[in-house]
């Protein structure tokens, strides 16, 4: 049996293919850079490059048509990489994480979240998520479709943490772990008033959020330094501090303060959103995305960020 505590995405992958190859990429572990090479010019579409053990949330690299990985991008993927990279063909989908406690051999998923990104070159970055809805459909069809994973891997109590993309008839599982989701989720339910994972970790007694009843939604939103320089301002912050669903700042940099290029999920500004009404704060997300593209910080020695492609 394959040990759910494994950071190998390629293990990872394995598992899931043993539960259920619908559910599983298809994957290809690639043990150089010579390898890696070719592998990305036979292809014809969209692949998808990651560290095969990596901390990093944000480590995957996108190889596009007509947009080829450079080699100083590359490079530092081999850096972090270490041994070995793992690469697959583009899903298309929405990508989501779910949180959950197996309970006796039975998963019980306790906070779900939809995934908004920004393409930035070779990357894309997170920059919101925002709750599943308990009477949300999906529920259902992630709690049947993930069941047959945990039983493979013989899990029969703890935390699990799924990272998927979610399609119109298909989900794939990208990475997956025995262990409780990370940052800003455990917050975000806080927010929500709901226990989720850490609540059925503290008490023994998870609650699957189908089961919720009527909480609302909430948000992170975090935007993206695209320059290396100081801040002189960020445009329009009172804009973006009074749309209906704004919360609270996580956080907000300062004048003067030095900002580098965001590469992974290092975030420079992030807000928290809450609303009871998901059309509202997804009228919200929107807006910030927009903002996001054309850039929002003014730097000292760099310019304000050109436009870049709505995607």
């Amino acid at each position: 049996m394959l040990t759910t505590a494994s950071r190998s995405k390629a293990l990872q992958n394995a598992t899931v293919a043993d539960a259920d190859s619908a559910l599983a990429l298809d994957l290809t572990v690639v043990e150089s850079p010579a390898a890696l090479d070719d592998h990305l010019k036979a292809a014809t579409s969209t692949v998808v490059v990651r560290p095969d053990i990596s901390a990093e949330t944000g480590s995957a690299l996108y190889h596009r048509p007509g947009a080829p990985l450079g080699e100083e991008v590359t490079a530092h993927l081999w850096n972090r990489a270490g041994d070995r990279v793992v690469a697959h063909p583009f899903v298309p989908g929405t990508p989501h994480f779910a949180n959950g406690v197996v309970h006796h051999g039975r998963l019980v998923l306790t906070d779900c979240w939809r995934c908004f990104t920004l393409e930035e070159g070779p990357r894309t970055l997170l920059t919101s998520v925002i709750n599943l809805s308990p009477a949300n459909p999906l529920l259902t069809r992630l709690t049947t479709g993930l069941e047959p994973l945990v039983k493979a891997a013989g899990m029969d109590d703890g935390p699990v943490h799924f990272e998927l993309v979610v399609g119109k008839d298909t989900l794939k599982v990208v990475k997956w772990a025995a262990r409780p989701g990370g940052s800003p989720l455990p917050e975000l339910c806080s927010l929500l008033g709901v226990p989720g994972q850490a609540g059925a970790l503290t008490t023994g007694r998870p609650v699957a959020l189908a089961d919720a009843g009527d909480i609302g939604f909430v948000s992170d939103y975090s935007f993206i330094v695209r320059t290396h320089g100081r801040l002189v301002e960020i445009t329009g912050l009172s804009d973006l501090l009074g749309r209906p669903s704004y919360v609270a700042p996580e956080r907000i940099p300062e004048p003067g303060v030095r900002l580098t290029p965001s590469v992974n999920e290092d975030p420079v500004m992030t807000l928290w959103l809450r609303h009871e009404d998901e059309a509202t704060l997804l009228a919200d997300i929107d807006h910030y995305q927009q903002r996001n593209r054309e850039g929002v910080f003014v730097l000292s020695d760099g310019a304000l960020p050109s436009r870049v492609p709505d995607h």
